[in-house]
This record gives C-alpha cells, sequence and structure tokens, in this order.
C-alpha cells in the first residue's frame, strides 16, 4: 500500500463521521435530483402540466426527513438493539419499520404543508389509510437499505481500522482469565496481524458491541463490553464515565466544572469527562482524599 493511500485512510478514518454524513446527503441529492425530474417527464408525457417546484418538493421533504431519522435510528441501534440477539435484533428492526414510517409521513407532509402554503397553495395528502399504507411499504425498503449501507459503512470503517482482541493463553477459550492481566493485545487489520502493549492505550471509549481503543493517532474497536473490559484491564485503567475509561498514566490535567463533573486532559491533548457517578472513586483511586 502507497504512502499516499495510507494518508487518505488515515484522513478518512479521522474525519470519518463528516464521511458518512456527506456519502449520505449525496446518496440522497442525487436521488431526489433523478426522482424529482423523473416524476416531471412522466406528467409531460402524459399531457399534464405541473410546476417544477411540486415535484421538488415531495422528494426534497420525504429526503429530508429520513435524513433527519437516521441518527436516531442509529442511536437507538447502538444504545438498544446492538446487545439483542440476530433474530430479535432483526424482529425489532422490522417492527421499528412502523414508527419509522409513521414519523417519516408526518414530517414529510408538514414541510409540504409549509411548502404549499408558503405558494399559497393547498397540499392534499389524500385518503389517509390508502397513503399510509402505500408510504408505509416505500418506508419499509427504505429502512432496511439504510440499515444495510450503515452497516456495511461500519464493516469497512473497522476492516481499515483493525480489530482488537486479547491474546489467548489457553488456545480452547480465549476469554480464559488469569490472575495478571494480559500485557498484549492482537491487532487485525487489512489481512496483517499485529501486538500492541495493554499499556500503550490511552483511552477506551464504548461504542455499541464494541469498545474502541485509543492508541496514539489509531482507534481498534474491540468486541467487548466495557464492564468486562474494565474487569480484564491493568489496576492503571479506571472508569471516569459510563462510556468511557481512561489510562491514568496518560492523564495530564483535571479541571473541575460548574455541573459537578470534571474536565480530564490527556497528554495528547485529548478532553474527557469524568462524571460525578465516578468522581469519588477516581479520586480515591489517586489517593486524593
Amino acid at each position: 500500500m502507497s504512502k499516499m493511500s495510507n494518508q487518505q485512510i488515515q484522513h478518512f478514518l479521522k474525519h470519518q463521521r463528516l464521511w458518512a454524513s456527506a456519502l449520505l446527503v449525496g446518496w440522497f441529492s442525487i436521488n431526489v435530483a433523478v426522482l424529482a425530474t423523473t416524476k416531471l417527464m412522466e406528467y409531460q408525457r402524459a399531457g399534464h402540466v405541473v410546476p417544477t417546484w411540486k415535484p421538488f418538493c415531495w422528494e426534497i421533504s420525504s429526503a429530508l426527513m429520513i435524513l433527519l431519522l437516521i441518527p436516531l435510528g442509529i442511536f437507538v441501534n447502538d444504545r438498544w438493539l446492538e446487545k439483542l440477539g440476530l433474530k430479535t435484533r432483526l424482529a425489532c428492526h422490522l417492527l421499528a419499520t412502523i414508527p419509522f414510517s409513521a414519523i417519516h409521513v408526518a414530517g414529510m407532509v408538514a414541510i409540504r404543508n409549509l411548502t404549499y402554503s408558503a405558494m399559497n397553495q393547498d397540499y392534499e395528502f389524500g385518503n389517509l389509510l390508502i397513503e399510509s399504507l402505500y408510504e408505509y411499504r416505500k418506508d419499509a425498503q427504505t429502512y432496511l437499505t439504510v440499515a444495510l449501507v450503515v452497516f456495511g459503512y461500519r464493516l469497512i470503517v473497522r476492516r481499515l481500522q483493525g480489530e482488537a482482541s486479547y491474546l489467548a493463553k489457553d488456545e480452547e477459550n480465549e476469554d480464559a482469565t488469569s490472575e495478571s492481566p494480559p500485557e498484549r493485545l492482537l491487532i487485525k487489520k487489512l489481512g496483517r496481524e499485529f501486538l500492541i502493549q495493554t499499556a500503550d492505550i490511552e483511552w477506551i471509549e464504548a461504542s455499541g458491541n464494541y469498545a474502541n481503543l485509543h492508541i496514539k493517532n489509531s482507534v481498534y474497536p474491540m468486541r467487548i463490553t466495557m464492564d468486562k473490559l474494565e474487569k480484564l484491564l491493568p489496576s492503571n485503567f479506571t472508569r471516569i464515565h459510563r462510556s468511557t475509561i481512561v489510562n491514568l498514566e496518560q492523564i495530564q490535567e483535571i479541571q473541575p466544572l460548574d455541573t459537578g463533573d470534571y474536565q480530564v486532559t490527556l497528554r495528547n491533548k485529548e478532553i474527557l469527562t469524568l462524571s460525578r457517578r465516578y468522581r469519588e472513586e477516581f479520586k480515591t483511586l489517586l489517593s486524593l482524599t
């Protein structure tokens, strides 16, 4: 792999949320343009005249609502659904298409009513039951398509980042624990495998069923719960937030905030939050009390 391609990969990984947002907006923008112009041409072929703004209003209102619903769907998946078994998770996603469609249609109609009102016209949704069923059929397909795209995108990101796992001392049980915490992690990245020291981990953040290990300028996802990982890590690692574990050796500065939380600054200038829930335990660990 060339130096240039490595730089591109690092840029992509560093700004992956920005890339994801840009790709989604680009995808939906192209979709809006194609569908709106297609409807215009269909009306013209049928000998009907329709203002150009109407098909674009229809498609933009729909696309906008879907784009707004995607972050909500990702949050629900990462917060609750990701922890379920595969069959249960799939069933929940199928059920989620119902509220997804209801919110999409309600928001879409509201935007169209506002747009039509601005143009001194009235918008007619049609028969509520028939149109809702019609929209649900499309929305269910859209929901599942977007879910597959998000899953595929995350798979690519994890493939580029590499995935971490503990070296198994017992080959028959990779989850076997010993009296002393494992000192090394195995990283699998783009077909290569290499080792890193546990002590090199700067901090860890929860991400669904994964824990993202921050090491220098790289992030390595590890499929493990934060509770389980916290028990496996050496004593110089501690929980400072429900979704954050930090290496005490990497802390540079701690500052109190008006909220009662603390701002934790690491040597690499990364800023984390020490929540009130873990404050006393953290102080005790550092012998501050």
